[in-house]
Order: C-alpha cells, then structure tokens, then sequence
C-alpha cells in the first residue's frame, strides 16, 4: 500500500515538473526573447501576440515619404486608411503589394518605387513611401511663339532655346514638333539643331 502511494506522488512529482518545464521553457527560454531597437530584451512571443491587431479607427498610421537622392525624409501622421480597416498584419501586407501593382499616373510621375511596412505593433502602425528621381532619357523639340525649344526628357525643363522658326521646318516634321518631336541621343540633337539652323 505505501509502495503504490510512493509511486502515485512519484508520478505526480515527475508530472508537475514536466508541466513546469513546459511553462517554463514556452516564456522564460531564452530563444523566445530578442534584443528590441533600444538594447532590451524582449519577450518575442508576447510580442508577436500583442502584434496581431486589427487595424481599427483608433489606429494611428505613420507615414514616411523618403527621398534617398535628396537624402529628405518627411513625416506625416493620418488618422485612419479607409481600405485597411478590420485588416491584420498580412492584410497590410496584401494592401501595400496591391497599391504597388496598382499605382497611379501621378506616383509613377513622382517615382515611387516602394511601399512597405516599417512596423507594426501597440495599435500603430509605421509606414514608408520611397520615391527615386526618375531617369529622364534622350530630348523633346517642341514650338513656343513659332520658335523651337528642346526640353530634356522629362519634357518639363527647357535644355535651349533655338531661333528655329517651326514655318523653316518640313511641313511631315512640324505637326511632329507641334506634339512633342522626340530625339533619342545627343548626336541626334546636334544633327537635328544644324541641319535647320540657318
């Protein structure tokens, strides 16, 4: 009889320590904690519990717009995004990836080149547009008061003013320059600005 309640508190004992060791290992094991940005060690299992929140009305959003070529980064606090609310993590996620396959004239224009999710964590979420200079190729002849003017790629600023008059051209190249008359290369320019330069 003291023999078989010996091994049931045995039992018992090698049970409760089990369960410990269970406990134990699943919040104070040192693989669950991680160096947070300011040297801390954090709880990373808590961390990922606590970062699962759907984005709600009472969410802040923090957005950066970073323009590494000017090396400017500004910031801007919205009160909500319409689209992602009711969203998780991964919905954010799928929102940034879609508005990215899905951008506008404008942005393309701006050169955005992407939208990501900086963090996410305690009902505030951190997010960053990065916008680079786009590549401006080759040059535009276009008539301004009868004159032509060649603009660089971005057809916005002038490269020179010439004293070609757009009555000098052929008649087939004038409704060309009217719209905007590409020239691909330098070489092209020079060709183009001696030939109808008097």
């Amino acid at each position: 009889m003291k023999r078989n309640l010996l091994f049931a508190l045995f039992a018992v004992l090698i049970g409760a320590l089990s369960l410990g060791g269970i406990i134990f290992n699943k919040y104070f094991y040192p693989r669950n904690y991680a160096k947070n940005e300011y040297g801390e060690y954090v709880n990373i299992t808590v961390s990922e519990q606590q970062s699962t929140f759907p984005v709600n009305k009472s969410t802040i959003f923090n957005v950066e717009y970073n323009y590494p070529d000017e090396n400017r980064l500004l910031k801007e606090q919205l009160n909500y995004i319409p689209a992602l609310l009711g969203c998780d993590k991964d919905g954010v996620e799928k929102y940034l990836t879609e508005y990215m396959d899905n951008l506008s004239m404008k942005e393309q224009e701006e050169g955005l080149v992407s939208y990501e999710m900086i963090s996410y964590k305690d009902n505030e979420i951190t997010l960053r547009k990065t916008f680079k200079t786009p590549e401006t190729k080759g040059y535009y002849a276009k008539s301004f008061n009868g004159l032509i003017v060649i603009l660089n790629g971005d057809e916005k600023t002038v490269y020179e003013y010439t004293q070609i008059s757009l009555a000098s051209l052929p008649e087939d190249m004038q409704g060309d320059v009217l719209k905007g008359y590409y020239i691909e290369t330098e070489e092209e320019l020079y060709s183009f600005l001696e030939n109808f330069t008097s």
